[in-house]
């Protein structure tokens, strides 16, 4: 019994060491570390700032800080907006990088940033304005109960 349960602690450690193992190098190639360039073909808003249709470039605020603020970036450098950001899941590893956005009517809110072989990615937090749009979205179809529209960009590395 007792070798029994001394196996036990032995397997279930082991197996804790590998899933560490594994999830450290799976979050090395999942970090905005680079940054990411996207055309994005219409206006859209991050932390209620209106930016224009353009190419744009996503990253890090600050290298050394991690993922968690991100700054958006238009590659003419007359517009850029910082927005703190959490961790969002995907069950499987992004093909491509991506952008999501949430679209009410023809105004677009940036929603989550994904990397290329990412299964973490970035969610902004819905700003104000996002939040009484959806609210009144809700309030006009209620039958339907849907929410705002997702339009995907995609997007691709460079440094």
């Amino acid at each position: 019994m007792k070798k029994a349960t001394v196996r036990g602690f032995a397997k279930l450690g082991l197996l804790a060491v590998v899933m560490i193992v594994a999830a450290g190098a799976s979050a090395q190639a999942q970090t905005l570390e680079y940054k990411l360039t996207a055309n994005i073909p219409f206006d859209f808003t991050v932390v209620d700032k209106k930016l224009p249709a353009g190419k744009y470039w996503i990253g890090r605020a600050q290298q050394n800080q991690g993922d968690t603020v991100l700054q958006v970036r238009s590659a003419a450098g007359k517009a850029s907006a910082v927005r703190l950001t959490t961790p969002v899941n995907s069950l499987r590893p992004m093909n491509s990088g991506t952008l999501v956005f949430h679209r009410y009517g023809d105004e677009y809110f940036l929603s989550e940033v994904w990397a290329k072989g990412a299964s973490v990615g970035r969610e902004l937090t819905k700003t104000r304005a996002e939040r009484e749009l959806e609210r009144k979205s809700q309030d006009n179809q209620i039958a339907a109960n849907q929410g705002p529209e997702l339009i995907t960009v995609t997007i691709r590395a460079s440094n």
